[in-house]
């Protein structure tokens, strides 16, 4: 733990929202607490660190309504929870004879293994791409038909095999030969440390190059704007009317519970405005069609006679 915090000190890395010059120093893989293990260091940019909990959700888009809610820790990214809540929610809808067929969510959720996971379930992703995708590289272009990139020399810079990672992900390798490098008067500017071109591309390519295409398309920024004016303010209003600003409980289990009690009284209230909403549209409809009814009176005779 000493060596680890030297190391620290020599080579400091700033963390958004820990302006403070030790708050660097405490992470998950030096601190925990022991009065709720479960809980998890986490920062967001402009805020300061803090023991949380993660919490993530599913709301239908349609009504409104939370359709799931699980609590997770809170050093995991947010992609990673998206298969598993994504199931879940497909049993429960099945069981009412509903399946998901479009999926939105913000760019934390952006994911190779997301992307593919969806769309061979037959959903669609609405989900922003983030992270190291590049849909366009300098000095080169990319023929997707062929999976080969060409340079500006045109020179094509063909695939050669797999790689792994330093996490062990593995990645596509394409190699330029040298003959075609050495000699180009580009060389000084586009590989000027290496013999020769390497490019290393995801092995969702194809699928990041379709969230990418989704994203700028009409029917893309449409999804945006659904998915701000739906699946954000549901989750505000957790937080601030019905108690997930603060877990007052200790464990994981115990804080997915909170969440869950939260997500059932946001449902029935919405249920109940639903179902007065209902009430007095009925009643309205009722009112109208009683005005507009025709009554006939019957009408009285009178004969006069001297």
């Amino acid at each position: 733990m000493k060596s680890h915090q030297e190391k620290l000190r020599e080579n400091p890395v700033s963390a958004s929202g820990a302006s403070h010059e030790k708050a660097q120093l405490f992470s998950n893989k030096t601190h925990y607490n022991p009065h709720d293990p479960d809980a998890r260091i986490s920062v967001k940019p402009g805020k300061a660190r803090k023991l949380n909990y993660h919490c993530s959700m599913a709301v239908d888009t349609g009504q409104g309504v939370i359709s799931h809610i699980q609590a997770d820790f809170a050093d995991g990214r947010d992609s990673q929870y998206l298969p598993a809540m994504t199931e879940k929610v497909e049993s429960r809808l099945k069981e009412n004879e509903l399946r998901i067929t479009e999926l939105l969510a913000d760019g934390g959720y952006s994911n190779g293994y997301n992307y593919e996971f969806l769309e061979l379930r037959n959903i669609t992703p609405w989900i922003p791409v983030f992270g190291k995708y590049k849909p366009e590289r300098e000095w080169v272009t990319y023929n997707r038909k062929e999976d080969v990139f060409i340079c500006t020399m045109n020179k094509r810079i063909p695939f050669k095999g797999f790689d792994r990672t330093s996490d062990g992900q593995p990645i596509k390798n394409y190699r330029a030969s040298k003959k075609d490098c050495i000699p180009c008067i580009l060389k000084d500017s586009c590989t000027p440390k290496s013999p020769f071109k390497r490019i290393f591309t995801t092995t969702y390519e194809d699928y990041y190059h379709r969230a990418h295409e989704r994203q700028h398309t009409r029917q893309g920024k449409q999804m945006k704007r659904l998915r701000q004016s739906t699946i954000e303010p549901v989750f505000g209003s957790l937080v601030h009317h019905y108690g997930l600003s603060k877990i007052n409980v200790i464990g994981k289990i115990a804080a997915h519970k909170v969440m869950l009690m939260s997500a059932i009284c946001f449902n029935l209230k919405k249920y109940l405005k639903t179902f007065n909403r209902k009430l007095v549209q009925s009643a309205a409809k009722e009112a109208i069609e009683h005005c507009n009814a025709t009554f006939v009176m019957p009408s009285n005779r009178f004969e006069l006679t001297s």
